[in-house]
């Protein structure tokens, strides 16, 4: 039902994107465009000479041969004693001031431009001490520490002050965002064990939630940069109720496959019930639907209960699965009138292969769940269920819901403590089914439950494609690959050729399955096993259920928005300092856990990170990215203040020396300091490049 389908290709046929991809530009542009003018015009005021004020840097041409085929400088032009351009490389910008160079190879000769006509460099330079008055009176070496001072900390308080003027901006015209309420849930995760599907986060910590710009980013930060060493404390109104309930939850590494070293509750946004791109997934009941499902249509009723979120559908869908299911729709008409069309959806069969895998015990029991009520425990390991083999781990939530559909107890044989002995559990039918989660268990949402499993195959069911295959018990998938049509691979250009690397953790057998349900019947996988230490290559198709069907009917929903609008500029800019503020201190945190070994270097982004966010928030509207601003602009305020020579907070370490000793830093040891931070943050680039590589490749 919340399948998300995303086209590459896409993104690039609507012409939308190319006003999003020059709003990214413009903005980023303007970033750096604003610290370099900080520096400008506080060195012009101060009566320094300013070579040149550039945006990118201009280090050097792309040559083929002798031949120029990109010029260092993009765009440049002359004015006065100032060269005003745009470099080849995006990393930055730079103000070039006479007497000043943050290269300390270029050191040396920029001191000797500096000095006045006919004084001696080696002379001034020989006790270590320039001499102010041997200058260059326009030179940056000439002026004051105060001065100095003044030019160097213009760049971070001008992108302050911008970053007010940014968020306010956006604050004034409005802004739509993503509340911090939680949809789906990762199965055995901390949201799932406490029962958070539906849930209305009131509260995290001691910030308030409700009547406060707060996102569901910001809810993820706050999560992250506790750790997973602590509980955090949340007020949450779950679904139903009108009450609030204050619950401690401690967040947990590894529940999120692309970050396994950060810690996450294992929660996703809410959706909307209005149908979003592409409308229905080929492959799926949905799509064969007449009338057919448009994006933007509203889904209002679903066999006859009223639909007013995305909860409501779910539950219905859930509940009726194994129906037909009748959709009310609520469409705009081109007279811009609202119409109401019915249409009807077969029941989605759960798309299966006819192998399982080996059970392991209950990791994760969920609060407040038939498992609870039973008296079943962590450690517990399932013999039997009903008196008869376990079956296919993969298909047993569905077997509970079909028993908790007609009211049924089910009667599990478990082995606790190494004897065994039977429980009666009466299932129920669950709002959502839980998200497969990165980590190896399977939650059984109709009890409550999260089982271990390996890839090990435990039973192969007769007359079934695995049983075709040749697969046979005992084989330990390895890898996986879906073999899919030349229209499937237009739809899906991520997985066209992917190997998936089970032991490396690319993803798990239960994410191939739950994979399969987005195709359809008949689409097939490679399987790699390891049997009897040799590997074997095994082709397979997936198969339409007779017995078991998906809640989901293969349609895309929307991400549930609200909108928060300043009421007065007083209030907007109240707000941008606000947002600023609390900006600072999530680089601040985040620097702090880098440096602490808490969070992994691997969560850096370069530039090729930051143009694909601010391209996606520019596409969001002009006001996302203005916030997206907002923090990259605190970004480079508190990065460039760091006290690392050649960042503006290396220069202020030296000139608080200089104005506390009343004599500078020596060029010697300024100049292995500055080779030091200009080797480090060249290093910090390549690796930040390189991370961006990885990540923007598995994009396409």
């Amino acid at each position: 039902m919340d399948h998300c389908v995303i086209l590459a290709d896409s993104f690039w046929a609507n012409p939308s994107s190319y006003w999003a991809i020059f709003q990214m530009v413009m903005g980023l542009g303007a970033v750096i465009f604003v610290h370099e003018l900080g520096h400008f015009l506080v060195a012009k005021m101060c009566g320094v000479k300013c070579d040149k004020f550039y945006v990118g840097f201009d280090a050097f041409d792309i040559k083929i041969g002798d031949r120029v085929i990109i010029p260092k400088s993009l765009v440049k032009y002359q004015w006065g004693e100032t060269e005003y351009g745009i470099g080849i490389m995006p990393f930055g910008g730079y103000v070039k001031m006479l007497g000043q160079d943050d290269n300390p190879a270029n050191m040396e000769e920029e001191i000797k431009r500096s000095m006045a006509d006919g004084e001696d460099v080696s002379e001034a330079m020989s006790a270590g001490l320039i001499d102010r008055d041997k200058m260059d009176p326009r030179s940056y070496l000439a002026k004051s520490v105060i001065q100095r001072m003044m030019i160097i900390s213009a760049g971070v308080i001008f992108n302050l002050a911008f970053a007010i003027l940014f968020a306010a901006l956006a604050f004034k015209a409005g802004v739509n965002y993503q509340p911090p309420s939680i949809g789906t849930v990762i199965g055995g995760g901390p949201a799932w064990e406490n029962n958070l599907v539906g849930a209305d986060i009131k509260r995290i910590g001691e910030h308030a939630v409700e009547g406060n710009y707060f996102t569901q980013n910001d809810m993820s930060e706050k999560i992250i940069f506790n750790g997973d060493d602590q509980p955090v404390e949340f007020e949450v109104q779950r679904p139903g109720q009108s009450a609030t309930s204050i619950i401690q939850i401690t967040p947990r590494k590894g529940v999120v496959r692309q970050a396994p070293d950060l810690a996450f509750i294992g929660s996703g946004a809410r959706m909307e019930p209005v149908i979003g791109e592409p409308g229905a997934i080929e492959g799926n009941t949905a799509f064969d639907a007449r009338p057919e499902f448009k994006p933007k249509d509203r889904v209002v009723e679903v066999n006859g209960k009223k639909i007013e979120n995305d909860i409501d559908l779910r539950r219905v869908l859930m509940k009726d699965a194994d129906k037909v299911a009748t959709f009310v729709l609520e469409r705009e008409t081109e007279a811009g009138q609202t119409e109401r069309i019915s249409t009807e959806v077969q029941p989605n069969p759960f798309r299966r292969f006819g192998f399982g895998l080996t059970w392991g015990a209950i990791t994760a029991i969920q609060k407040e769940s038939p498992a609870v009520a039973a008296g079943l425990k962590v450690g517990d390991e399932i013999i039997k269920v009903d008196g008869k083999p376990r079956g296919d781990l993969l298909v047993f939530n569905k077997q509970l819901i079909k028993s908790a559909r007609s009211e049924q107890t089910v009667e599990l044989t478990i082995k606790r403590d190494g004897e065994e002995q039977a429980i009666n559990v009466k299932p129920v039918v669950p709002n959502v089914v839980s998200s497969p989660a990165a980590f190896q268990v399977v939650a059984a949402d109709a009890l409550g439950i999260a089982i271990a499993y390996t890839n090990v195959i435990e039973t192969i069911e007769p007359d079934t494609p695995a049983a075709e295959s040749g697969l046979q018990v005992g084989d330990e998938i390895s890898k996986f690959e879906f073999l899919l049509t030349d229209d499937q691979k237009k739809d899906n250009p991520g997985l066209d050729g992917e190997v998936i690397d089970v032991v490396d953790g690319d993803a798990n057998v239960a994410e191939l399955v739950d994979r399969a349900q987005t195709f359809a019947p008949g689409t097939k996988v490679r399987l790699v096993v390891v049997r009897k230490m040799e590997e074997k290559s095994i082709e397979l198709s997936s198969f339409a259920s007779d017995k078991y069907y998906s809640e989901k009917r293969g349609i895309a929903l929307t991400i549930k928005e609200d909108h928060y609008q300043a009421k007065t500029w007083s209030d907007a800019f109240a707000l941008g300092a606000t947002q600023v503020k609390n900006d600072s201190m999530k680089v601040l945190t985040f620097l702090k856990k880098l440096i602490t070994g808490k969070v992994s270097p691997k969560n850096l982004g370069g530039p090729g990170t930051i143009a694909v966010v601010a391209t996606s928030e520019a596409s969001q509207g002009t006001s996302r990215l203005l916030l997206f601003l907002t923090l990259l602009s605190a970004n480079l305020a508190v990065v460039n203040f760091l006290p690392i020579p050649v960042l503006d907070g290396g220069h202020m370490m030296f000139l608080a020396y200089e104005g506390l000793f009343r004599r500078p830093v020596t060029p010697q040891v300024q100049n292995l300091l500055m080779l030091f931070g200009f080797v480090f943050i060249i290093g910090l680039m390549l690796f930040v490049v390189a991370m961006d590589i990885g990540r923007i490749s598995k994009m396409f």
